[in-house]
């Protein structure tokens, strides 16, 4: 049955001589994974340049649930991008948050408050023009409330360290090691009061802005169970730090 959807390119691997297989989040079914051929062939209606990591798209595809690898009819480009893959702040972002979503986007289900978010963060960060080196901060914590396990935002004088395992600000050092410290938690609370519109407002010193990433990181990990190991952490790290 044809069906129609806009998607999100998580990722390609080869598949044979002309193929690949590319896992795409889409808005109607959620995770999904399909397997085209052709794709540099000029009469395709699937090209591969419309298959790169974290691009928007509308697919038309052939539909059979409880299939492990759909097929796609055709696919476009839905939202071109103008900036994202050309500057490298931008570009370096891109490849973290395909990085993480194609490790943590695992539901073969429609959850569509949260297709909305990732593709509107998506267009947004290649329309940025100020604050671009701290999006993908505030994206993750965005992200860590869709998903269920946002952090809460109790800092205070009285609550001055914040407990990755607990999700909230606590008066006293934890026994165990999954902890910002007093000077990483003033900061990472400020984060939490962030949106998009405040990427200007967040000046982060250059040793605590080195380490929150890994934090937010063993973050999600607990939180989500599964071990992340970002590669594409150091580029973002060299890149924006």
């Amino acid at each position: 049955m044809l069906q129609k959807t806009r998607g999100i390119i998580l990722h390609s691997i080869k598949y044979g001589d002309s193929g690949l297989i590319t896992s795409i989040y889409t808005e109607l079914f959620g995770r999904m994974s399909f397997i085209t051929q052709g794709t540099r062939s000029k009469k395709s209606l699937v090209k591969s340049s419309n298959l790169q990591s974290l691009f928007l798209v509308e697919i038309e595809l052939y539909y059979k649930p409880g299939r492990e690898l759909q097929r796609i009819r055709e696919i476009k480009n839905s939202a071109p991008f103008s900036s994202l893959p050309f500057e490298i702040t931008k570009s370096t972002q891109a490849i973290f948050i395909a990085e993480i979503l194609n490790k943590i986007l695992r539901e073969e289900e429609s959850q569509p408050a949260l297709f909305e978010f990732l593709f509107n963060s998506i267009r947004l960060l290649d329309l940025l023009e100020d604050g671009i080196a701290n999006f993908y901060l505030v994206f993750l914590v965005q992200l860590s409330r869709f998903l269920g396990f946002g952090p809460t935002n109790n800092f205070s004088e009285d609550n001055p360290c914040y407990d990755l395992m607990a999700g909230i600000f606590v008066p006293v050092t934890p026994t165990h090691p999954h902890y910002l410290n007093r000077d990483e938690s003033a900061v990472f609370s400020k984060l939490l009061e962030m949106s998009y519109q405040d990427l200007t407002n967040l000046s982060i010193e250059k040793q605590i802005r080195k380490v929150l990433p890994d934090r937010i990181l063993e973050y999600f990990n607990l939180h989500t169970g599964i071990n992340l190991n970002i590669k594409s952490l150091e580029i973002v790290r060299e890149i924006l730090h």
